[in-house]
């Protein structure tokens, strides 16, 4: 099913309060990134949580490009083979942001490895005929980040394509055809605006705040930044937390940022200002017990070299 619920205009109904799977959904992933993609700690966190706690907020997704296939075998009477179908890949900030992850996370995921906590919400619009040759439209929509990586990244853009066909399939029954092409437009048709429950601010402020009351959300990761040997390398000493939970961690480095990645299930960002030599062998990163620190080296960028 989508991630995200569209709210069909003529259902104005509750049932019970009780939470749709879209808004568990919903929830889950504006959660992802706190509670390290932990189904136990979202079902506590969220135990008393109501249709009401949502908002319905109107979006307009912005357009960014198409993929055009075509159904090669059909469960679904309405849809025949061959029909031609057009996946408008369009953004909106309202749209949850891709779960925390590692370079080396995001990249299992590209690779379809099993047993990785990187995903990109999705929200698909209502399925709709193009009148003039009777080929068939939908909207997949992305949080704005998921789409910039996928305006530069081949294999990124792969992924959200086939992220969005596997979308496409399920909610129509059929199976769509892999040899596709991209038309040279940013979308097929104009991409109508839809109705999203997202949740209230003030749940997840509420949630937030009960996530600080528990052991393992009370460190807070607060870098100490330094330049060192005539700002030719950057220093990073970072207090660890002292919670038991936290047994394994991981560090990757891009030009711009550090990623620390804890249990291979939650990551956090270090942006850095300063650019990064990610080849050199001063790049370093020592763990100090008695101290309880973790200290990072890293080399600066000689830009010198490339003028």
């Amino acid at each position: 099913m989508p991630i995200l619920e569209e709210i069909i205009q003529n259902d104005s109904t509750v049932n019970n309060n009780k939470l749709t799977s879209e808004e568990k959904q919903v929830l889950f992933d504006s959660l992802a990134s706190k509670i390290a993609n932990d189904p136990e700690a979202f079902k506590r966190l969220t135990s008393k949580v109501t249709s009401k706690d949502f908002n319905r907020i109107q979006v307009q997704p912005q357009a960014g490009f198409v993929c055009k296939t075509k159904v090669v075998k059909t469960r679904n009477k309405k849809y025949a083979v061959d029909t031609i179908v057009y996946i408008n890949i369009c953004y909106a900030s309202a749209i949850p942001a891709p779960t925390i992850a590692s370079e080396r996370e995001i990249q299992k995921a590209l690779n379809a490895e099993e047993n990785t906590n990187y995903k990109v919400p999705v929200s698909m619009g209502e399925a709709r005929m193009e009148q003039d040759n009777n080929s068939l439209i939908m909207d997949a929509c992305i949080h704005p980040e998921a789409y910039v990586r996928s305006e530069k990244d081949l294999d990124y853009r792969l992924y959200i394509l086939e992220l969005s066909m596997e979308y496409v399939e399920e909610i129509l029954e059929v199976n769509l055809s892999r040899e596709f092409t991209m038309p040279n437009t940013r979308s097929k048709g104009m991409i109508p605006s839809r109705l999203l429950k997202i949740p209230k601010p003030s749940l997840m402020q509420s949630i937030l705040n009960e996530l600080k009351k528990t052991g393992s959300s009370q460190w807070k990761l607060e870098p100490e930044i330094k330049l060192e040997g005539k700002e030719e390398r950057l220093k990073l000493i970072i207090p660890m937390p002292d919670n038991k939970n936290f047994t394994s961690w991981t560090i990757d480095i891009t030009t711009n940022k550090v990623i620390l990645c804890i249990n291979e299930k939650s990551s956090m960002e270090i942006p850095l200002k300063n650019q990064i030599d990610i080849k050199s062998d001063i790049n370093s990163a020592s763990y100090y017990s008695k101290s309880n620190h973790l200290v990072i080296l890293l080399k600066l960028l000689d830009r010198t070299r490339y003028l």
